[in-house]
């Protein structure tokens, strides 16, 4: 059994813990959020979630009509330490309970408490409207939603900085790619909305303004600024009561580990996630077929003057499979295309002269001829959940968030032993998840939370070819729990020494 899920709220006197039965306000009876991208194509949207609280005394039931914009935070104990448990649960000595099930006799401090060990799912604030009713047994059950800060971005939609050289000719959002984004930020942040976070993401030398009559919102912004062959995907994640907009790169390559144990692995900020076996997850084993893209074009702008003002249109930039694909798939043509407000030419004479042009390398369009292939070529379940009674939250807390999961592998599965017209897995590799939804209720006297994933899969790094001459000498082909196209994929062999020899690190 998993911890409980624990909901703080904030009427304007700091945070309150919902579970908590000694501040008698509320219990936490269920809860579902909606987040992310159901595809690739797509942006996410601000998460939703919808929540039942049941109200004993009757206190937030009296104020239900002055609820809409209180603040709400979600979390799920981690793995605590000693020094996180209460003084009231006495010294370890006291304790008659197993280490590994420690985080269930947990209650997290503040959401504020840089030193928490608790993991926030979901921050946001409550909408208005919601309904309340008398409750079985007594008290009332108030039925709300609360939408994340990211809605913050999507609402701002007002007039950015302008420039009154008369070749702009009224445009708006005048300025440098950085001095945007740190515009951006700024308005954001006065309104208590997260910033948005690059993450290493390398902005274009210029971007076009908007004409006076478009009033894009900041979302919108943040996506056209950012557009590229990296195909950032915007997410919120979640830290504590703090969040921020951070990007998710579909299309960067992901080492697969093999373990000296002989387990497949990827690593992720830092962290070793060792395989998720298919035994413990709720799948279909019926797979998705994805529709073949043949290649992604990005609609960047093109500057041109007219008798000394600006004016801007489309231009294309297409990056192909480069022959990787089956000449089956690409007998129609299939576009992943990206809005992207990237100055790609200049046929403005010397009048734009407010920064140079970007465009693709050569790197740029071999890595998205790779992506492509990998898309074309792996299949992901048509449905997959993460259930708490089969994997601990708090042993894997990236798959129960409002926000993408990072690389992960499943092995195990019937699909697993699916060999691609390349000859690698068709269905083993890296996968993310990059949009679901967050289910918690009571059955049974017993706390059940639940992740119905939509994934997406990510590009293995293919530049080393590993062969059974790699392995580590204390492993043996019998202990591997692996299909021999699998190896195609391996790229790092987690071992100091392989045979006496320095190991692929």
């Amino acid at each position: 059994m998993m911890q409980q899920c624990f909901m703080f709220i904030d009427t304007g006197n700091g945070w309150t813990p919902v579970n908590d039965s000694a501040k008698d306000i509320a219990a936490l009876d269920s809860f579902t959020i909606d987040w992310g991208s159901d595809s690739i194509d797509e942006q996410p949207e601000p998460a939703v979630m919808s929540f039942t609280l049941r109200d004993r005394t009757g206190r937030l039931a009296g104020q239900a009509l002055t609820l809409a914009g209180m603040k709400v935070i979600v979390q799920f104990s981690d793995q605590p330490r000693w020094q996180d448990l209460q003084p009231s649960m006495g010294g370890w000595e006291d304790l008659r309970i197993p280490i590994g099930s420690l985080h269930r006799a947990y209650s997290p401090d503040s959401p504020e408490s840089t030193d928490s060990p608790a993991e926030t799912m979901f921050a946001g604030t409550v909408s208005t409207g919601g309904s309340i009713e008398p409750a079985t047994g007594g008290g009332w059950l108030l039925k709300l939603s609360a939408t994340s800060r990211m809605s913050v971005w999507k609402r701002l939609q007002s007039q950015g900085p302008t420039d009154t050289a008369a070749k702009w000719d009224g445009a708006h959002w005048i300025g440098t790619p950085s001095a945007r984004l740190k515009e951006m930020n700024r308005r954001a942040s006065e309104q208590g909305a997260p910033e948005a976070q690059l993450d290493g993401l390398a902005l274009p030398s210029s971007v076009a303004p908007c004409t006076p009559s478009d009033h894009p919102s900041q979302l919108d912004l943040l996506h056209r600024l950012t557009a590229g062959p990296r195909l950032p995907q915007w997410h919120e994640v979640y830290d504590g009561a703090a969040s921020t907009i951070r990007p998710l790169f579909l299309a960067d390559p992901i080492a697969v580990h093999l373990s000296n144990d002989g387990r497949l692995n990827v690593l992720t900020d830092g962290e070793t996630r060792h395989a998720l076996s298919a035994a413990d997850i709720e799948a279909s084993t019926d797979l998705s077929i994805t529709e073949p893209l043949t290649q992604v074009v990005i609609n960047a702008k093109r500057v041109k003057s007219d008798n000394g003002k600006l004016s801007f249109d489309d231009v294309e930039i297409t990056m192909g499979a480069q022959n990787r694909l089956p000449p089956q798939l690409t007998a129609m043509q299939k576009s992943l295309t990206i809005d992207s407000d990237m100055l790609a030419v200049d046929d403005s004479g010397v009048v734009w002269n407010s920064g140079g042009t970007s465009n693709v390398s050569d790197t740029d369009r071999a890595n998205i001829a790779q992506w492509l292939e990998s898309h074309d070529l792996r299949m992901v379940p048509e449905t997959v959940t993460f259930n708490s009674t089969r994997i601990d939250p708090a042993r894997r807390p990236w798959l129960y968030k409002a926000s993408p999961s990072g690389p992960f592998i499943i092995v195990k599965a019937k699909a697993s032993a699916l060999t691609g017209s390349d000859g690698r897995p068709a269905f083993t590799g890296p996968i993310t998840t990059i949009g679901g939804t967050l289910s918690y209720r009571w059955r049974a006297g017993r706390p059940i939370l639940t992740q119905a994933a939509t994934l997406t899969v990510l590009r293995p790094l293919l530049t080393n070819r590993i062969t059974w001459a790699d392995l580590p000498s204390t492993l043996s082909w019998q202990q591997l729990d692996l299909h021999i196209c699998d190896l195609s994929m391996i790229q790092i062999i987690d071992a100091s020494t392989i045979d006496g020899k320095e190991g692929t690190q």
